[in-house]
Order: structure tokens, then sequence, then C-alpha cells
């Protein structure tokens, strides 16, 4: 009687693994083409982008510095 016990156990743990381990992933998340002028910069991966980069984040604080400065009372 144990053994049949085990037996179903086994088979219902079995089966809940497969039906937990099949499912598909989740679909990524595609970025925008075009991106969000208020968001920051995207880091360079390659030494090639960093002048770029800088000019990029000194006009991006720039213009959050000019933002506040105009929203402010």
């Amino acid at each position: 009687m144990r053994m049949v016990m085990l037996l179903i156990v086994l088979a219902v743990i079995g089966m809940t693994l497969v039906q937990w381990l099949g499912q598909k992933p989740p679909a990524p998340v595609i970025s925008r083409e075009t991106p969000d002028p208020a968001a920051p910069p995207t880091v360079p991966t390659r030494p090639e982008g960093l002048k770029k980069f800088e000019k990029d984040i000194n006009r991006f604080m720039q213009d959050a510095a000019r933002q506040r400065q105009e929203n402010t009372p």
C-alpha cells in the first residue's frame, strides 16, 4: 500500500513539474526605436562611443537644469 501511495505522489509531482516547466517564457519587451528626449542617453558599450556619450550626457544635464529652472516659481 505504501508503494502505491508513493507512486501516486510521484506521478502527481511529475505531472506538476512537466506542466510548470513546459510553459513558454513571456514575450520579450521590445524597446522603442526613437528614444525619449527626456530620457538620459544610453551608456556606450564600446570605447568609440565615449566622446558622443560625453556630449549627449552634458546636453541632457543642461536641458534638465534649464527645465528645472523654468519650472521653479
